[in-house]
C-alpha cells in the first residue's frame, strides 16, 4: 500500500465516471482497506453513465467492470445516499469539473473544513516512476500529445499515452507497466489542472484564447489555471509555449524552466518555428525538420501543433528521422478537421471539437474554395461579440452559406450581420443538424465543400462533441446519396 493512504478514510467521488472508478481499482489494488464510494446516480442511470464514460472497453469488459466496481467490499453512497458522511472523510478524491454541479455544495463545504481532496491526475504525478510530459492549450493538446507520443514510439522508446476523454484508458490501470526509462504522455485540461501540485517535465501550452469562461470567471483567471502546468517546474525542467500568442508570451518570463518557445510568425534564437517554407528547429544552431510540401495536412493550426510537437519530443529525445515520419504521415484525427467523405465532388470535413470560436476560425480559414459552414450550438454567457473570430473567417470570400444550429444561432446571425454586404456570406437558420445537412446538400455543387465546425458546445443538443461528429458523419452517407 502507498503510505500515505495507510489507515485514512478515503471517500472517491463521481464512481460511474472514468476518473472515479479507476481510482476506485487503484486504491483497492494497493490495499486501501476504507474507502466509501459515492455517486449521485444509481440504478440504471448509473450503469448507463459508467457505459457512457469507458469508451475505452468493449460492451463486454464494460459489463464485467460494472460488476466488479459494484461488487466491492466497500460502503457505497449511490442516488438519494450522495454525499452521505463527507465530512467523516480523511481524504475526498474528486473528479475534474466537480465544482459545475450545484449538488456538489458539500464538497465545497468539506474543502472549507479543512478536509484534503486529490484527484486521478494526482495519482499519476504520484505513482509514475518515468518523466512525463504534459500538454495543454485551448486548442490543439490532444493532436499535439499524440504526435510527441508517435514521435517517440516511433524513436524506439517506450511510451505511453493518456488523453483526457472517455475514449482513452486511464493510465492507473496501467501503472505495473511504467518503468523509469519510459515516457508518459498525457493530454491535460483546464478542469484537471485546477489546484494541481506538480508538473510534467516538459511541460507544453499550445495556445489560449476565450473558452470555459464559465468555469473560471474570466480570461485573467482561465490563463491562471493553464499557467499551472509550469509553476512546479525547475531548471532542469522544460517549457515549451506559444510565442505567438498573447496570452502565453506574458508567461514565459515568469517560467522556472528552460524555455524552448515556438512560432510560426517569427524566427528564434531557441525553440521551433516556421523560417518561409520549412519548419526548423533552433538551440544553438538551426536544424532543419521538414518543409510544408512534405505535409500531407497544412493548416496553420496544424503546423503550430506540429512545431510544439517536434520540440518536446526533441527534447525528450527522439531523432529527428522520427519527428519528419510522424508529420509526414499525419493526415488528421477523427472529430479535428477530418475529411471523411467526397460525394459528387462535394467534400465533407467533420471538425465537431471546434467547440470554441478561435478553434473555428482557425478551421474555416484552413480551407479553400467555396465553403458551407454548419455551425452554432451552446456557449454559456455567450455574446455576439465572442464570434467576432469565426465572423472573420467568414468574411474572407472564400465561404458562401453558414448553416446555423443550436441556441447561438440568433447570435450568429447577429454577429454575420455586421460583416460588408460584400463579404457576408448566406445565413440559413436551421435549428437542428439533421436539417442543416438537408440545406447542405441542397446548396452545394461540385468543388465545394462543407465544414462542421461549431464554434460551440454541444450539450444543447448531444451528449458530447464526440455524439454531434458521429451523427453529422451518418446524416451525410445517409442524406448525400
Amino acid at each position: 500500500m502507498y503510505e500515505r493512504f495507510g489507515g485514512k478514510n478515503i471517500h472517491v467521488v463521481g464512481i460511474s465516471g472514468a476518473e472515479g472508478s479507476s481510482v476506485v481499482d487503484f486504491l483497492l489494488a494497493s490495499g486501501v482497506k476504507s474507502l466509501t464510494a459515492h455517486d449521485f446516480l444509481s440504478g440504471e442511470a448509473f450503469a448507463e453513465s459508467f457505459r457512457y464514460h469507458h469508451a475505452w472497453m468493449s460492451p463486454a469488459q464494460q459489463e464485467e467492470a460494472l460488476a466488479r466496481l459494484l461488487g466491492y467490499p466497500i460502503s457505497y453512497r449511490l442516488g438519494e445516499e450522495y454525499l452521505r458522511d463527507i465530512y467523516e472523510a480523511d481524504l475526498i478524491f474528486l473528479p475534474q469539473g466537480w465544482f459545475r454541479y450545484p449538488q456538489n455544495a458539500p464538497l465545497h463545504e468539506a474543502r472549507r473544513l479543512g478536509i484534503p481532496t486529490s484527484s486521478m491526475i494526482r495519482l499519476f504525478f504520484e505513482v509514475c516512476p518515468c518523466p512525463i510530459i504534459g500538454v495543454t492549450g485551448t486548442n490543439g493538446k490532444y493532436t499535439t500529445a499524440f504526435l510527441v507520443y508517435q514521435m517517440l514510439l516511433h524513436s524506439g522508446f517506450r511510451a505511453f499515452f493518456s488523453g483526457n476523454d472517455r475514449t482513452h484508458e486511464p493510465i492507473l490501470y496501467r501503472v505495473h507497466e511504467l518503468t523509469p526509462d519510459a515516457w508518459l504522455v498525457l493530454e491535460v485540461s483546464n478542469r484537471q489542472l485546477l489546484d494541481l501540485p506538480y508538473s510534467p517535465h516538459i511541460a507544453v501550452l499550445t495556445n489560449i484564447a476565450p473558452h470555459h469562461l464559465d468555469d473560471h470567471g474570466s480570461m485573467e483567471a482561465y490563463a491562471a489555471v493553464k499557467e499551472t502546468i509550469f509553476r512546479s517546474q525547475g531548471q532542469g525542467d522544460f517549457a515549451i509555449l506559444n510565442a505567438d500568442n498573447p496570452y502565453t508570451q506574458e508567461m514565459i518570463p515568469r517560467c522556472t524552466a528552460q524555455v524552448f518557445p515556438f512560432s510560426r510568425l517569427q524566427r528564434l534564437p531557441r525553440g521551433a518555428y516556421l523560417d518561409g517554407e520549412e519548419l526548423v528547429l533552433a538551440n544553438g544552431e538551426k536544424c532543419r525538420i521538414l518543409s510544408l510540401e512534405e505535409l500531407q495536412v497544412r493548416w496553420t493550426h496544424f503546423i503550430e501543433n506540429a512545431l510544439a510537437a517536434s520540440m518536446a519530443a526533441y527534447l525528450a529525445g527522439a531523432s529527428l528521422e522520427s519527428i519528419r515520419a510522424v508529420l509526414r504521415s499525419f493526415s488528421g484525427l477523427p472529430y479535428r478537421m477530418h475529411r471523411f467523405a467526397e460525394v459528387d465532388g462535394v467534400q465533407f470535413y467533420e471538425d465537431s471539437l471546434a467547440t470554441n470560436p478561435t478553434a473555428a476560425a482557425a478551421s474555416i480559414s484552413s480551407l479553400q474554395g467555396p465553403l458551407l459552414v454548419i455551425a452554432g450550438g451552446v456557449r454559456p454567457r455567450a455574446t455576439a461579440e465572442d464570434f467576432e473570430p469565426m465572423v472573420k473567417a467568414m468574411g474572407e470570400g472564400h465561404v458562401k452559406t453558414v448553416l446555423l444550429i443550436g441556441k447561438t444561432a440568433p447570435l450568429l446571425e447577429e454577429a454575420i450581420s455586421a460583416l460588408p454586404p460584400g463579404t457576408r456570406p448566406k445565413v440559413v437558420l436551421c435549428g437542428t443538424l439533421e436539417r442543416a445537412v438537408e440545406v447542405a446538400w441542397e446548396e452545394a455543387r461540385p468543388g465545394d465543400t462543407v465544414l462542421l465546425s461549431p464554434g460551440c458546445e454541444s450539450f444543447d443538443q448531444f451528449r458530447d462533441y464526440r455524439q454531434r461528429g458521429d451523427r453529422f458523419r451518418s446524416l451525410v452517407l445517409e442524406v448525400c446519396r
